[in-house]
């Protein structure tokens, strides 16, 4: 389980990646820690999705959780609140990889040019 050094910095090195690499698709898995600390979704809604926003593209995230947090966050802010819009960032959350793959799939942008 990384800690919120490396936690923020895994992040930073996949944004980089992105201003050289355009991608517009996001997973973040994170069946392992059972969702994020709120330090952590501080971090997110402060640092890193203002600077996902100011690439100027539309960015798919989908968020992986466990079974348990899946369910525990269903009871608690319903299936409409497990997902989240604005004009740059649409969120969706999941308890398999495989949904979150085929959702994330569907939004893929065409590469072939």
């Amino acid at each position: 389980m990384p800690d919120f050094e490396d936690f923020k910095s895994g992040l930073m090195i996949a944004l980089e990646h992105v201003k050289n690499h355009p991608a517009n698709c996001w997973l973040f898995n994170l069946r392992a820690i059972d969702g994020l600390s709120e330090e952590e979704e501080t971090w997110c809604q402060v640092q890193f999705f203002p600077q996902l926003m100011m690439l100027g593209q539309e960015n798919f995230i989908a968020l992986v959780v466990s079974e348990s947090c899946y369910y525990r966050m269903l009871q608690e802010v319903g299936a409409y609140g497990l997902k989240s819009y604005n004009s740059f960032i649409i969120i969706d959350t999941f308890s398999k990889v495989s949904d979150a793959e085929l959702w994330l799939r569907s939004h893929q942008r065409n590469t072939v040019g």
